[in-house]
């Protein structure tokens, strides 16, 4: 009965990791909080309850120090949350995130520890993971599965050399590169380390997997898998290596023959057709991998098997690699694939360059504890020095520099070198896959998705649950060769030793209990406010009103519910609405300009003016905010000068050429020596900001350089704009006339 319950135990442990990971991966990867909220409850009390547990019965449960290792970075943004970060919801949502990740540790090490059949439960569900997400990612691919965010499309080669990308779950091809090249690299681990059932999995699907990448087209998931394959070649026995050379090469040079299949088959507009070589691959590729492993006694003896003992060495299993690689060369970028981006142009990687050195300016500013959670895509206006779009800084370690500054940085780094340590003695099949997700997230934004970090931790504690367990071995026949040869004192001294090791261990309990009590409330709020805020758009008029402020309710540092509320209330309630959200947000543009619109409104001029000036400060590239900001000015000139108020009415009209000569003093700047889009004539993008500020000047008496401004507005293209300013061009001629 008690093996019976154990068994059910195990089962059951083996499914929740199934679930928690195949879960997180499904709902787009855990990139929105919104999604994430309810998982990140329910993890948290679950921990916090094992945390518990393992104080109590230190003995019989086990949740070691290295587990809560997490909660150190967690603590850190509860910090910043106490010192003013730039966004309110970004710090509180990384403050969740991490307890998150903590306590999915904690949970990871209370399961896995205690014995091997455990541990087993958890590396098949991490495996069934894999397949899920990467057999699902290829269904999506060969049309077997109708869900359109599985294969990203674009017109675009620079995004999409053949039009499409294997995106999977995560809806971003980049990312799912980089867990598919984790996977890959498993794969190939499991091939050279497993039993023999492992063995035959790993054989299987090392070239599905392999093909998944490729359809990706991502180059930095195949040069972090390069760089993660290097690692685990060094960390091999030399018996291995050549075996893990051949292996290499033929999965590479097998996957990229039924990669140009897949891709010319969507071109033709019938994926599905690859599905057959596919198939014809994966078989071929097992028996030759399961040959190379030396599966098949019977073929041996013969020419077969001594090909297959040639392979194995480590020149053998080099020239099969080489091979390998020279047939996914010809395959992918000198066959009918020759504009992949695997062998294509390189601008995006190059943009992101820029990306980095705005981010290097902002952390200057902020260097030993950063700017708070997501402070990126809150001061990245302020920060930016050429217009581009980037909501993520593409690296994940400028990421962490950028919230909790040099100290978080430090602070995973250590985490990082904590665990290497502990896991040195299983650094061959540890740090291989490991190493890829942790080099593909510095080129990009991978570590936005919590399903990347739920997916590197279970990774890591699946072997640090091993080690321990090793540990415990070792140090129970330690402890009882000293409890036969020691006397009294030593005992006293293994006792004392004892207490002060439970003594330290309730110091990390205690930090993660301490996250978890302030992110709790946190999230339950923030998935209250997530529920009433997705409700809204199906309601109207008081309805929608009704939802958007029982969501704000909720969580009063989500500014965009706040942003999506003020426009269905009356100007001066809206004011004190936005103004209420600079407590939380004090450095966003959205709340800047949206206020000085609403001051607008009500004919307040000068507030007006400081706040959208300060809104444009905040994000200058906007080029929507700053025609709008000159429009509403010069708009508000004419009304106050129509209603008497010709002071007011004056600085609304010097506001709206001064946001005008800002703007266009920002075009020369940046574009000195270039193609400045300001003077394309056939480019109709800044006639409403020169037509609007032509009006303004006009009514601060700045004629001649208003009807300047007019005559670059009808030189340009056919619009609105040019029969307006030719309108007014004329009636300034005619006034200047005699007797006009």
């Amino acid at each position: 009965m008690m093996k019976q319950g154990r068994r059910i135990r195990t089962l059951a442990g083996g499914c929740a990791i199934a679930a928690v990971l195949g879960l997180s991966a499904w709902r787009s990867g855990m990139f929105f909080d919104a999604d994430f909220y309810g998982l990140e409850i329910v993890l948290m009390v679950c921990a916090a309850l094992a945390a518990i547990a393992g104080r109590l019965r230190p003995g019989q449960i086990r949740t070691p120090a290295w587990s809560f290792a997490p909660a150190g970075m967690a603590a850190l943004f509860a910090l910043e949350l106490a010192l003013g970060p730039a966004t309110v919801k970004g710090t509180t949502d990384l403050l969740i995130r991490w307890t998150t990740y903590a306590s999915w540790m904690v949970l990871l090490a209370f399961f896995l520890i205690p014995n091997e059949d455990n541990r087993k439960a958890g590396w098949r569900a991490w495996h069934a993971v894999g397949l899920f997400v990467v057999g699902g990612g290829l269904a999506g691919w060969l049309g077997f599965v109708g869900d359109p965010r599985l294969v990203f499309r674009s017109g675009d080669l620079a995004l999409a050399a053949t039009g499409a990308r294997l995106a999977g779950y995560l809806e971003y091809p980049n990312a799912f590169g980089a867990a598919a090249a984790a996977w890959v690299l498993a794969q190939w681990q499991l091939l050279l380390h497993g039993r023999r059932a492992e063995i035959v999995f790993a054989a299987l699907t090392l070239v599905p997997y392999t093909t998944a990448l490729l359809l990706t087209e991502s180059r930095g998931a195949l040069l972090a898998l390069a760089f993660g394959f290097a690692l685990a070649l060094m960390l091999q026995r030399r018996e291995r290596l050549g075996m893990g050379l051949a292996a290499a090469g033929a999965a590479i040079g097998l996957s990229a023959w039924v990669a140009r299949a897949a891709f010319a088959a969507m071109l033709d507009g019938h994926p599905g057709t690859a599905v057959w070589p596919l198939a014809a691959a994966t078989l071929a590729g097992a028996l030759a991998l399961l040959a190379l492993r030396g599966r098949f006694p019977a073929v041996r003896a013969g020419r077969a098997g001594r090909i297959a003992a040639a392979l194995t060495t480590v020149p053998g299993g080099a020239a099969a690699l080489a091979a390998g690689l020279a047939a996914a060369y010809a395959a992918l970028v000198g066959g009918g694939s020759a504009d992949a981006r695997v062998g294509g142009q390189f601008e995006t990687a190059v943009s992101r360059i820029a990306f980095y050195t705005d981010a290097l300016r902002m952390f200057a500013d902020h260097p030993l504890l950063g700017a708070g959670g997501k402070s990126w895509r809150m001061l990245v206006g302020l920060y930016r020095q050429k217009p581009y779009i980037g909501n993520e800084v593409h690296s994940g370690y400028l990421d962490i520099l950028l919230d909790v500054g040099l100290i978080g940085l430090l602070l995973l780094l250590g985490m990082l070198l904590w665990c290497a340590l502990r896991l040195r003695k299983r650094a061959d099949q540890a740090w291989g896959p490991a190493a890829v997700l942790l080099a593909h997230s510095a080129i990009d934004f991978d570590w936005s998705y919590g399903f990347m970090w739920l997916m590197l931790i279970a990774w890591l504690a699946l072997h640090l649950a091993a080690a321990e367990a090793d540990r415990a071995s070792a140090s129970v026949g330690a402890f009882a060769a000293a409890d036969a040869n020691a006397e009294g004192a030593p005992r006293r001294a293994v006792r004392r030793r004892g207490a002060l090791h439970r003594i330290a261990g309730l110091l990390p309990a205690a930090m993660l209990l301490g996250c978890a009590a302030a992110a709790l409330p946190v999230a339950w709020h923030s998935l209250a406010a997530a529920r009433a805020y997705a409700d809204a758009p199906a309601a109207a008029g008081p309805a929608r009103e009704a939802k958007l402020r029982a969501a704000l309710q909720a969580n009063p540092a989500y500014t965009r519910i706040r942003l999506e509320l003020a426009p269905l209330l009356p100007p001066q309630e809206r004011v004190e609405l936005l103004a209420a959200g600079l407590r939380y947000e004090p450095h966003s543009p959205p709340l800047a300009l949206a206020l000085g619109m609403a001051y607008a409104e009500l004919g307040d001029a000068a507030r007006a003016r400081g706040y959208l000036r300060e809104g444009l400060r905040l994000n200058r590239f906007d080029r929507d905010a700053q025609n709008a900001a000159i429009a509403r000015m010069a708009r508000l000139a004419e009304r106050l000068s129509d209603a008497g108020a010709e002071s007011a009415a004056r600085e609304a009209a010097e506001a709206a050429v001064e946001f005008f000569e800002r703007y266009r003093e920002l075009y020369r700047r940046v574009y000195a020596g270039g193609n400045n889009p300001w003077d394309a004539k056939r480019d109709n993008l800044f006639s409403g900001a020169k037509g609007n500020a032509a009006k303004a000047m006009l009514r601060i008496g700045r004629t001649q350089e208003a009807q300047d401004v007019l005559r670059e507005v009808a030189e340009e293209e056919n619009g609105d704009w040019r029969e307006e300013a030719r309108e007014l061009l004329r009636r300034l001629d005619e006034a200047n006339r005699p007797g006009g």
